[in-house]
């Protein structure tokens, strides 16, 4: 006959503190992913604002850039001014008589205005007629493109030839920016532009723009 040895179980104390162990590792396991999907989520949210802030940026000194010739076609509205804000719209908008690009209209020119509103940096556009044409025209419907949401202020200032850096709500609604000659009905800043976005977290982001080629 055979003895066979008798069979020992887990204690409930064995038991419990297995499954406390578990439980421990289970709880820093889950906390590891949570931390690697939230930086994952930030990251993401960083990378895409960053994109938006630069897409905005080069949209806008690509606007500056082509209103600088626009200046000498003697058109009824400065190539660079600023405008008084609608309702609802925080600051002065930029306005721009811009030349299109080639592969839109080829010797044409477009109005462009930028402005913040709602907490959205949104910039608009419009054609305006052909780079000839001088006499006035009623103002165009303008289609509007959302750039950037989360803005909470907006600070524009424009560098004059004489005068320094001024700020646009003491620009907007002169008909010119500068005093103007025959020659040059639509004067623009003699440098550049100063923009200075405020994001809904209270941090600055400023960026000059160069006007002159």
């Amino acid at each position: 006959m055979v003895v066979r040895p008798a069979m020992r179980g887990f204690t409930l104390l064995e038991v419990l503190v297995a499954m406390a162990l578990m439980a421990v590792l289970a709880l820093l396991s889950w906390r590891g992913l949570d931390t690697v999907l939230d930086s994952r989520e930030r990251l993401v949210s960083a990378s895409d604002d960053l994109g938006a802030l630069s897409l905005a940026f080069a949209q806008r000194e690509e606007d500056l850039r082509r209103s600088w010739s626009v200046r000498r076609l003697g058109l009824p509205l400065p190539a660079i001014a600023f405008v008084p804000a609608a309702p609802g719209e925080g600051t002065p908008r930029l306005r721009l008589m811009r030349e299109a690009s080639a592969t839109v209209a080829p010797g044409s020119v477009q109005l462009v205005d930028w402005r913040l509103l709602e907490g959205r940096l949104e910039r608009g556009f419009s054609p305006w007629g052909a780079a000839s044409l001088g006499a006035a025209q009623a103002m165009p419907a303008i289609t509007w493109q959302p750039l950037m949401a989360g803005i909470r202020g907006l600070e524009l200032r424009a560098f004059l030839v004489g005068a320094g850096w001024v700020d646009a709500g003491a620009l907007a609604g002169r008909p010119p920016m500068v005093a103007g000659t025959p020659q040059e009905p639509a004067p623009v800043p003699g440098t550049g532009v100063e923009l200075v976005l405020i994001r809904a977290d209270g941090s600055r982001v400023q960026r000059f723009f160069t006007v002159r080629d």
